[in-house]
């Protein structure tokens, strides 16, 4: 019974009509591609001596990617170029700056801003209500205030400030002391 279902198998096989493969459409042959490797990064994560542990590992793959043909060269046509317009004014760079706080330290969106008129945006991505205090460190006269914020708030000020280096920190109990404070320099 076997070998009648064998041979049946084998004479319907030969019987089928064979097709030669044929590339897929939108696919480049191998000499028309770059080949590039492909990383992805996979995290598991396995029980190992009754702990549960996380594995990092990384699998690769090679991609051929179609290459261009380059294009054709066409040589521009001769004219005159039409006249052209004044160009508009820039408008003025913002003077602005971001101070995000946290839990007893502050992260400035950039170091340095010119002097002038600078809006101060407190964005209070910590647990605990914060404020910000700006004062000249030279100056020991009664600092510019963005009042408390609480957790997941801003608060956005504007202050005239001259040249100069400022000491920005936070006055809630406490906090200072643990490091909520950083320096701006107004050029």
């Amino acid at each position: 019974m076997a070998v009648g279902l064998a041979a049946i198998l084998l004479l319907g096989m030969a019987a089928r009509p064979t097709v030669a493969p044929q590339p897929l459409l939108g696919t480049a042959s191998a000499s028309e591609c770059t080949w590039e490797r492909h990383v992805k990064r996979v995290v598991k994560r396995v029980r190992r001596h009754g702990k549960v542990r996380k594995v990092v590992r990384k699998r690769y793959r090679w991609v051929c990617v179609p290459s261009e043909a380059p294009a054709p060269v066409v040589p521009a046509p001769l004219t005159t170029p039409p006249p052209s317009e004044p160009e508009p004014e820039p408008e003025p760079e913002a003077n602005r700056v971001s101070a995000r706080a946290s839990e007893y330290y502050w992260v400035l969106s950039r170091p340095k801003v010119k002097a002038g008129e600078l809006t101060v945006e407190l964005n209070n991505q910590g647990e605990d209500p914060h404020n910000l205090n700006l004062r000249l460190e030279s100056d020991e006269g009664e600092p510019l205030q963005i009042p408390e914020t609480d957790s997941g708030e801003r608060s956005v000020a504007t202050f005239d400030l001259p040249p100069g280096k400022y000491r920005l920190w936070c006055s809630l109990p406490e906090h200072e002391e643990k490091g909520m404070h950083t320096t701006l320099t107004v050029e």
